[in-house]
C-alpha cells in the first residue's frame, strides 16, 4: 500500500528531527573525543597556509609540516612562558594594591551615606533582637554603613589591634576546629594528578591530530570526497574547498587582528603608565596585551574580559580615576577601529554567517562543549552554512545562519504587494531596474509576480477582491516603469510617426492578467512597431475578424499559466480560418518539460513561433518586424536610429 505524500513528508520530518537529536547527543556524550578532534582540525586549518607556502617553495611535505609545527610550538611556548611570568608577578603584587581598592570602595559607599545609615541601624536592631541574652556583641560604629562593614570584612584594613580568638563566647567568635589526617589518601593524589594531567593529555592529543592532519591533508581530502560525494565529485569538491578557504581566511585574519590588538594595547597601557602615573609604569602591561590576544578568539565574552581586566587594575592600583578613564578610552577607541574598520576589511565575507548566527552559535556550542565550544563556535558554524549551500536537504541551515538570505526579488516584490506596501514595492522594482535592463526586470520580477498572483488565486489562497487589488497595484507599477527606469531603454515613438509604424496585435488567451504582459510589450518594444491590444472579454471569432481586417505584421497571443493552452490553440486556429497569413507568436510564459510536443501542437493549430519568456517574445516580434520591413523601409519612416543597433539580432526560437 502506497502512503499519501503528506504522511511521507511527516515521516521524513520526524526522521530528520530524530537524527538531529542523535547527533547533538553524540556530540555531547562523546565530547572527550570530538573536542580534541575539532581543535586539531582547527589548528590544521590555521597552519595549512604556512605549510602549503613552504611546500610551494620546494620543501618536502613532511619537512614543511614539521617546520610549521616547530614554529607554532615555539610561538605558543614563548607566549605561555611570558604569560606565566607576568601572572606570577601580578599575584605577588596584588596585596600591595588592597588599600587603594578599599579606599575607592569606601568613597563609593560614602555617596549613599543617608540610605546606608538607615540600613545600618535596621541591621543593628535585627542583630540585637536575635542575639541571645548575655552574649557579648561587638559594637558597630553608628557612622558606618552596611557596604562599609562588608568592605572591612572582605578587605580588612591594616591594624595593630590583636585579633580576637575564636573562643566560642559569641556567634561571631565560634570555635574553630580543624581535622588533621595522618596520611593523605591515595584518592586525593589521583584527583590532583588528574586535574594537572588532563589538560596536558588533551593538548597532546590535539597536537597529534593536527600534525597528522597536516601531513596527510591531501589524502584525507580525497578519502572524504570519495565517501560523501556519492558520485557528485564537483559539488563535494567545491563544498570542501569553500569550507577550507573560509575557515583558513577567517583564522588567519582573526590571528592578525588579535595579535595587532594585543600589541597596541600593551603599547597604549605602557604609554599611559609613563605619562599619567607617579612611578611611570602600568602594572603588567605585557600580560594584558597577551591576554587580550588570546581572549579575543572567544566571541563576545573574550573581548569583554580583555577590556575589564586592565580597567580593574587601573581602578584598584592608581589613586583617583584619571588612569581608569584613560584606559577605558583607549580600549573603546581600539574596539571601534577593530569592529568597524579592520574586521570588515579583513574578514569581508570570509565566514558567510550573520551576526545573529554568531551569537546563537556561541550560545549553542558553549552549552554543548563549554569554553572550548565558544572558541570553535564560528568555524563549526561556517561548516554548517557551507553544508546548507551545497546539500539541498540542509538548505535551511544556510537560510537561517547565512549572511545573505537567498530570496528572489520577485518574492520580495510580491510580499510588499501582499502587505499593501506599494511604496516599498516600488523601491524594490526601481532598485532592480537600476541594476538590470528592462527585459531582465520583466522576466525576474513582474512576470513571476503576475504568475504568483494567478496561482495563489487559483489555489484559494487569495480571494477575488485581494487578487484584483494585487493585479491593480501591479498594473499601476507597470505604468510607472518608464519613470522608474529613468533611461531610454523603453523609448516611445513620436506622434508624427505613430500611424506609419507596422502594427502588431496582442491578445489574451483566457485571463485578464495577461493584459499586463501586453502592457509590458507595449512599453518595452522598440520604435519599429506599434502594439495594439484587444480586450480580454472579446470572443475569439471577433478577435479573428479584427485581425483579418487590420492584417498586422504579427499577432501575439499571451498565455499566463496555469491553464490557457487549449484556448490559445483554438484562437490560433480561428485566426487562420479567417484567412490571416502573417506570423502568430504564442507567448507561454513559464518552463515546460514537454516544450517540443507543446510546440508541435501549436504549429498544427497555425502558430509560427512559441516563446517562454518576455525577453524571447520581445526579440521574436522585433525580428519578425525587421524581416517584414527591412532597414531602408524603417529608415524612410524616420526610425532608423531605433533599429540600427538591433540589425544583427538573431532569432531565439526557430
Amino acid at each position: 500500500m502506497v502512503k499519501p505524500r503528506s504522511e511521507l513528508a511527516t515521516l521524513a520530518a520526524v526522521a530528520q528531527l530524530f537524527a538531529v537529536v542523535l547527533i547533538v547527543a553524540a556530540l555531547f556524550f562523546a565530547r572527550d573525543v570530538f573536542i580534541p578532534l575539532a581543535l586539531g582540525l582547527l589548528l590544521s586549518f590555521l597552519l595549512s597556509p604556512i605549510a602549503n607556502r613552504l611546500q610551494r617553495l620546494g620543501i618536502p611535505n613532511v619537512l614543511a609540516v614539521i617546520t610549521t609545527a616547530a614554529f607554532a610550538f615555539i610561538l605558543l611556548a614563548s607566549g605561555f612562558t611570558l604569560l606565566g611570568r607576568e601572572l606570577t608577578t601580578l599575584v605577588g603584587e596584588l596585596p600591595k594594591h588592597k588599600d587603594e581598592l578599599v579606599e575607592k570602595a569606601r568613597g563609593v559607599a560614602g555617596l549613599t551615606t543617608s540610605v546606608g545609615g538607615s540600613l545600618g541601624n535596621l541591621a543593628d536592631q535585627v542583630s540585637e533582637a536575635i542575639t541571645k541574652e548575655g552574649e557579648a556583641i561587638e559594637a558597630t560604629p553608628p557612622e558606618q554603613t552596611v557596604f562599609q562593614r562588608w568592605t572591612d570584612k572582605l578587605l580588612p584594613a591594616q591594624s595593630d589591634s590583636v585579633k580576637k580568638l575564636n573562643d566560642g563566647t559569641s556567634v561571631k567568635t565560634p570555635l574553630y576546629i580543624k581535622q588533621v589526617e595522618a596520611d593523605v589518601p591515595l584518592a586525593t593524589w589521583a584527583a590532583t594528578a588528574g586535574t594537572v594531567l588532563g589538560p596536558l593529555a588533551t593538548a597532546g592529543l590535539v597536537s597529534v591530530f593536527a600534525l597528522f592532519m597536516l601531513i596527510h591533508r591531501d589524502d584525507l581530502r580525497d578519502r572524504i570526497i570519495a565517501v560523501i560525494s556519492h558520485g557528485d565529485y564537483v559539488t563535494t569538491t567545491e563544498a570542501l574547498d569553500e569550507a577550507a578557504q573560509r575557515i583558513s581566511r577567517y583564522l588567519v585574519a582573526q590571528t592578525f587582528i588579535n595579535t595587532s590588538y594585543g600589541i597596541v594595547l600593551a603599547i597604549g597601557l605602557t604609554s599611559i603608565g609613563a605619562f599619567m602615573t607617579p612611578d611611570g609604569v602600568f602594572p603588567n602591561a605585557i600580560l594584558w596585551g597577551v591576554l587580550a590576544t588570546c581572549l579575543r578568539y572567544i566571541p563576545y565574552l573574550g573581548p569583554t574580559a580583555a577590556a575589564i581586566l586592565p580597567a580593574t587594575i587601573a581602578l584598584s592600583v592608581f589613586p583617583g580615576y584619571s588612569v581608569f578613564f584613560a584606559v577605558v578610552a583607549l580600549i573603546t577607541v581600539m574596539e571601534l577601529i577593530s569592529n568597524n574598520v579592520l574586521e570588515p576589511w579583513l574578514y569581508g565575507t570570509s565566514t558567510g554567517i550573520s551576526a545573529v548566527a554568531v551569537i546563537i552559535a556561541a550560545v549553542f556550542w558553549g552549552w554543548l562543549w563549554g569554553p572550548v565550544g565558544l572558541l570553535l563556535s564560528t568555524p563549526l558554524t561556517v561548516c554548517l552554512v557551507v553544508l546548507g549551500r551545497y546539500v539541498p536537504s540542509f538548505k535551511i541551515l544556510a537560510t537561517l545562519l547565512g549572511d545573505e538570505v537567498e530570496i528572489k526579488t520577485s518574492m520580495r516584490f510580491y510580499q510588499r504587494l501582499l502587505a499593501g506596501d506599494e511604496h516599498r514595492a516600488r523601491e524594490v522594482l526601481r532598485h532592480h531596474c537600476h541594476q538590470h535592463d528592462f527585459e531582465t526586470s520583466c522576466d525576474d520580477v513582474l512576470v513571476p509576480t503576475i504568475k504568483r498572483i494567478r496561482s495563489d488565486h487559483d489555489a484559494d489562497h487569495l480571494n477575488d477582491g485581494d487578487a484584483h487589488r494585487l493585479f491593480a497595484m501591479t498594473g499601476g507599477l507597470i505604468a510607472e516603469l518608464p519613470e522608474l527606469t529613468e533611461s531610454d531603454d523603453a523609448p516611445i515613438a513620436s506622434e508624427a510617426f505613430e500611424h506609419d509604424r507596422p502594427t502588431v496585435i496582442g491578445c489574451s488567451s483566457h485571463h485578464f492578467s495577461e493584459a499586463l504582459v501586453l502592457n509590458l510589450l507595449r512599453l518595452g518594444g522598440d520604435e519599429s512597431f506599434q502594439l495594439e491590444t484587444i480586450d480580454d472579454d472579446v470572443m475569439p471569432q471577433e478577435i479573428s475578424r479584427q485581425v483579418a481586417a487590420k492584417n498586422p505584421v504579427a499577432v501575439v497571443i499571451v498565455v499566463v499559466p496555469p491553464g490557457g493552452l487549449p484556448q490559445a490553440r483554438y484562437l490560433c486556429k480561428s485566426i487562420r480560418d479567417e484567412g490571416y497569413q502573417g506570423a502568430v507568436v504564442v507567448a507561454c510564459l513559464g518552463k515546460f518539460k514537454n516544450f517540443d510536443r507543446l510546440f508541435v501542437k501549436f504549429r498544427k493549430a497555425g502558430a509560427t513561433s512559441m516563446t517562454t519568456s518576455y525577453s524571447q517574445t520581445r526579440s521574436k516580434v522585433e525580428s519578425i518586424v525587421r524581416r517584414s520591413y527591412p532597414a531602408p523601409r524603417i529608415a524612410s519612416l524616420g526610425l532608423s536610429g531605433a533599429t540600427s543597433g538591433s540589425a544583427n539580432l538573431t532569432d531565439p526560437i526557430t
